[in-house]
């Protein structure tokens, strides 16, 4: 029987899926969480960049110097925590790709072991069908011939 050849295979195909499923969510976990750190660094950085121009009175050399490389580690910090995000992003786009490309095909073998089944239960039907007609006929000849 076709259908319980290809059940094996569509079975594995759907738990690949499921697999590929769960990386996915991870990647999109991942892509969220450093969002908001992103989104948490340049608050800070706005922050502080924003409490350092209210601050009234003059600044010495000393202070600049610390205020401008303290920017520098910010802003060095978001740019490298923007291209892990973006890294974190083609990960999971990748993933999604894989997860969609897998689930089409545990479908389409889905669909396929399911038209195998019904041609099988046709197949039975109509042997059924057959052997009831032939067996009547065995009966009406017997019946005929002992009259």
């Amino acid at each position: 029987m076709k259908s319980k050849r290809f059940e094996p295979i569509q079975e594995i195909a759907s738990n690949s899926a499921n697999d590929l499923s769960r990386a996915m969510g991870e990647a999109a976990s991942k892509v969220a969480e450093l969002e908001s750190q992103l989104q948490q660094l340049q608050s800070y950085r706005d922050d502080y960049v924003r409490s350092s121009a209210q601050t009234s009175g003059p600044i010495d050399a000393v202070k600049l110097q610390n205020y401008r490389s303290f920017l520098d580690r910010l802003g060095d910090a978001l740019r490298q925590h923007a291209k892990s995000l973006e890294n974190a992003r083609i990960e999971y786009e990748q993933r999604r790709a894989l997860w969609s490309d897998k689930r089409i095909e545990a479908e389409s073998l889905g669909l396929v072991v399911d038209r195998f089944r019904k041609e099988e239960r046709l197949a039975a039907d109509r042997r059924e069908q057959r052997e009831g007609d032939d067996a009547a006929l065995r009966l009406s000849l017997a019946a005929q011939t002992e009259s």
